[in-house]
């Protein structure tokens, strides 16, 4: 028998709920009672009795070790890839599955035992932005010494239940989640100081983390030592990276003409990185024997289709990508004084962001005349648009992607421009937070960066956002 932890059935959340019901209830007008609800004593006794049931249950029938967590293959992608290259209802052959599960393993491990692939060792540039000491400790279960203090499984402590074992934004509760959580296989990142299709850098996501995103489930994590935020940081970035290079090998599928992507078995113990190493360390020309030119050749296609994943899939892609992210940081220019709401100048710069909010910026197309938010209402993000842009699909008829949800793809939800009326500002809400989200756009959904506007058009635009929520709502025809 496995192991049967305690765990609330259907009925009994149902009770929890409903007692948190009553007891708000009676907070809610003022009940200071000196003996508890009769009722209420009935649900505790309800609730209680289920837990000293469920751990009767663990004492007879005991617990065997359950099987070790692993990182789920991207059906979605690979769907999508076979609706783009093959012939309607044809599929990847099954063989492929492995063979990327496979390469992923080599380079990357597993969620209870990581790996990084350091291709030039110690010298290697992916040590400037991965602490491998870091990976161990996020990674793997929950798990604390005698005195509290975390040994491993930070991420899926904190992170799992939202952002999945795989980092593809679908745990056990993101189904229920608006917005989702964050997929990160797509190494898009709403809210960064750098530009579109650069990757933020530590102290964004230490932002993230630290802050939390309101309007969202995203929490603050700000009681979190420093050393425990920055692990979770590079257990984003390896997540990030490895999702890449899982994309990449999908994509790959489709020039493959049935043929294998590597042949694992030139690899010794299936290490890619230790292969690549001792390829690049022997001349070729001088270590081959003669009397072997058949296993020659077919480890000659070997090397090269390594050399092809690694040095240039891997290395020119999400390596380089995640490589001195602080040289990209857009600079934001010293707030102007007017900014403040007692500068005599503030209501010329806010009136000036009106005028461009409505004309030069475009703004009301999405945020709409009334900035609540009523503008485009069709438009999705970019984890949505990723798989709904293929061929028959509808994202207004569940027929066209039911295959896609067979999947594993979360039901497509279009993306709702922001209430400016409203002064929740998901990316913070310091002026310099707003000019970057105006000056660079939001990475992955349909807010673009401000190419033609001025640092001092900016600072208007901001100042104006920041009096919406203070001015009252007048139709834009009648102003």
């Amino acid at each position: 028998m496995s192991c049967m932890a305690p765990r609330f059935g259907e009925g009994t959340a149902a009770t929890i709920w409903s007692l948190d019901d009553s007891l708000m209830s009676a907070n809610n007008i003022g009940v200071r009672a000196s003996f508890p609800n009769v009722t209420v004593l009935a649900k505790l006794h309800t609730i209680f009795a289920t837990l000293i049931f469920s751990v009767a249950l663990v004492a007879v029938g005991g617990c065997e070790k359950a099987p070790a967590p692993t990182f789920h293959l991207n059906e979605v992608e690979i769907l999508k890839q076979e609706k783009a290259s093959l012939a309607n209802g044809e599929h990847f052959d099954d063989s492929h599955d492995d063979e990327i599960r496979n390469i992923l393993s080599s380079l990357f491990g597993t969620p209870d035992q990581p790996r990084f692939p350091f291709l030039q060792g110690d010298e290697d540039p992916a040590h400037e932005f991965i602490d491998f000491e870091n990976l161990e400790w996020a990674a793997g279960r929950v798990h604390s010494d005698q005195d509290g203090k975390p040994i491993s499984g930070l991420y899926r402590e904190h992170c799992a239940q939202c952002h999945g074992i795989t980092g593809d934004g679908a745990g056990a509760t993101a189904a229920f989640l608006n917005p989702y959580p964050r997929d990160f296989r797509l190494s898009k990142f709403k809210f960064k100081s750098t530009p579109l299709r650069r990757s933020p850098t530590d102290h964004d996501l230490e932002l993230v983390l630290r802050n939390g995103i309101p309007g969202t489930a995203m929490p603050s994590f700000r009681t979190l030592p420093d050393e425990e935020i920055q692990a979770l940081i590079d257990y984003v970035k390896y997540l990030t990276i490895r999702g890449q290079m899982e994309r990449m090998l999908i994509s790959e599928l489709s020039s493959t003409e049935g043929k294998p992507l590597l042949d694992m078995s030139h690899a010794e113990d299936g290490d890619l990185v230790a292969a690549l190493a001792k390829i690049e360390s022997t001349d070729a020309s001088t270590d081959r024997d003669d009397d072997v030119a058949e296993s020659d050749e077919s480890r000659s296609a070997f090397e090269e289709q390594l050399d092809y994943l690694l040095n240039e899939l891997y290395f020119e892609g999400p390596l380089k990508r995640w490589s001195n992210t602080e040289d990209a940081v857009t600079e934001v220019p010293p707030v102007p004084e007017s900014i403040r709401t007692t500068h005599p100048d503030h209501s010329q710069l806010v009136e000036l962001g009106r005028e461009l909010f409505y004309a030069k910026g475009n703004c009301a197309q999405c945020h709409g005349d009334t900035a609540m938010g009523d503008g485009q209402q069709t438009s999705y993000d970019d984890w949505t648009n990723d798989w709904i842009k293929s061929a028959g699909v509808d994202p207004t008829d569940k027929s066209t992607y039911q295959d896609f949800l067979d999947a594993g793809a979360l039901r497509p939800r279009a993306i709702r421009p922001r209430n400016l009326r409203l002064p929740v500002y998901r990316g913070g809400g310091r002026p310099e937070d707003l000019y970057l989200r105006i000056k660079n756009g939001i990475e992955g959904t349909p807010m673009p960066a401000a190419a033609t506007l001025s640092d001092q058009e900016i600072w208007a635009m901001v100042a104006y956002v920041k009096s919406l929520p203070f001015e009252q709502v007048v139709p834009q025809e009648t102003k």
